[in-house]
C-alpha cells in the first residue's frame, strides 16, 4: 500500500506542476488518481457506495452551478467555457473513492477555499485570470494524504 501512496502523491504533484504551468492536465492523470485511489480503498467497505455518493454530489453541485449561472445570465452558460475546467471535472471526480461523503463535501469546500486563498496570494506571480483548481485541489489533498499517513489521530481520507 505504501508504494501505492506514494504514486498517488507523485501523481498528485505531477497534476499541480501540470495545472499550475500550463492549466490543462493529462487525462491519463484524473484516470490514475481514480484507479490509484480505488486500490489504495478497495479493502474498505462500501467504497463503491461511497464513490456514487460522492459523484452523484458533485455532479448535482456543478449542475445547480450550471443552472444558477444560466438563470442569471438569461442563456445556457456552458461550465467549461465559463467556469469549470474539464480537468477540474475528471480531477473530483477521480478523489471520489477516497472520502467518506461528509469528509468529500468538507474536501470539496475547503479545497476551493484553499484554491482561492492561493490565487490570491499568487496574485503577482499569476499572470492568467484562470484559477488552476484541479492542480490546488491535488496540492491540498496531497497535504492532507500525508497528514493522514503520519497521523494516529482521525483520519479524513479513507487510508
Amino acid at each position: 500500500m505504501e508504494i501505492t501512496l506514494l504514486c498517488l502523491s507523485f501523481t498528485l504533484l505531477f497534476v499541480f506542476f501540470q495545472d499550475w504551468k500550463y492549466r490543462r492536465i493529462h487525462v491519463l492523470l484524473p484516470v490514475a488518481i481514480f484507479l490509484l485511489s480505488l486500490y489504495i480503498t478497495h479493502l474498505q467497505p462500501l467504497v463503491f457506495k461511497n464513490t456514487l455518493l460522492n459523484g452523484a454530489f458533485f455532479l448535482i453541485t456543478l449542475v445547480v452551478l450550471v443552472l444558477y449561472m444560466s438563470i442569471k445570465n438569461r442563456q445556457f452558460l456552458n461550465p467549461f467555457q465559463h467556469y469549470f475546467g474539464l480537468g477540474d471535472l475528471l480531477f473530483y471526480i477521480a478523489v471520489t473513492p477516497l472520502f467518506l461523503l461528509p469528509n468529500f463535501i468538507l474536501f470539496f469546500i475547503l479545497s476551493m477555499i484553499f484554491a482561492l486563498a492561493l490565487q490570491i496570494i499568487f496574485k503577482k506571480i499569476i499572470h492568467e485570470n484562470t484559477v488552476p483548481l484541479a492542480g490546488f485541489s491535488a496540492l491540498f489533498l496531497f497535504i492532507i494524504l500525508i497528514k493522514d499517513y503520519l497521523s494516529f489521530y482521525q483520519k479524513f481520507t479513507l487510508i
